[in-house]
């Protein structure tokens, strides 16, 4: 995966509420840190060569959200709603995104690394060279979704929904989930481990192996 190019002795400290300030709600080389944001509404902001660390994002609304080349650490996004957002070369490291919304978006070398992405919403949302790693997905959604090139690494699945997303070509094996919401089709040419392939066996087949 690509990671992020930042330039990180160009960054200028800076509050994320000034994006509000700025004509063309863009920020540039800067890092935020330890800031709390609620209830937010913007349209069409803007993050590019950024770090943020600490930041707490509760309920917020960003339409059309795009990041590019930027970091996320330790930080919680919860229940907010990024509707069509856009995200290309972002890493987010230990961070929270608890029902958040991220549907009708693009994703590409983005990476998810020890976070807590339960109840986020992908559907109708194209990954592309995304990595989920040592993560929590219990119960996400990822309906009528595109998945090119990505990797599931150690994750808790348990519940997560990919109906009408095709699974083709990706690795499930190292994850863990005692149910999968996921149709028939969508499970070929996809790998997974000798437990999960008796679960699916179960669901689709009605065959119990001995």
């Amino acid at each position: 995966m690509q990671a992020p190019q930042i330039p990180t002795e160009a960054l200028i400290p800076q509050s994320f509420t000034s994006i509000t300030q700025a004509e063309d709600h863009l920020l540039a080389q800067v890092a935020m840190k330890q800031e709390t944001i609620t209830e937010q509404q913007l349209e069409h902001p803007l993050i590019d060569q950024s770090t943020l660390s600490g930041m707490v994002f509760m309920g917020d609304t960003f339409n059309r959200f795009e990041v590019t080349d930027t970091l996320f650490r330790n930080c919680t996004l919860v229940n907010c709603d990024f509707t069509g957002i856009s995200l290309f070369r972002v890493r987010f490291e230990n961070c929270k995104l608890v029902g958040t919304t991220l549907d009708h978006g693009t994703l590409k070398a983005v990476t998810f690394v020890d976070c807590d992405g339960s109840l986020t919403n992908f559907n109708e949302t194209k990954l592309t060279q995304v990595a989920f790693q040592h993560s929590k997905l219990t119960e996400l959604n990822c309906w009528e979704s595109t998945l090119k090139q990505c990797q599931f690494t150690d994750c808790d699945l348990n519940q997560a929904d990919f109906s009408g997303t095709s699974l083709k070509h990706h690795d499930l094996s190292t994850c863990r989930f005692e149910t999968l919401r996921v149709s028939d089709w969508a499970v070929r040419d996809c790998r997974f481990n000798e437990t999960q392939a008796a679960y699916l066996a179960r669901l689709f087949l009605g065959i119990t192996l001995a």
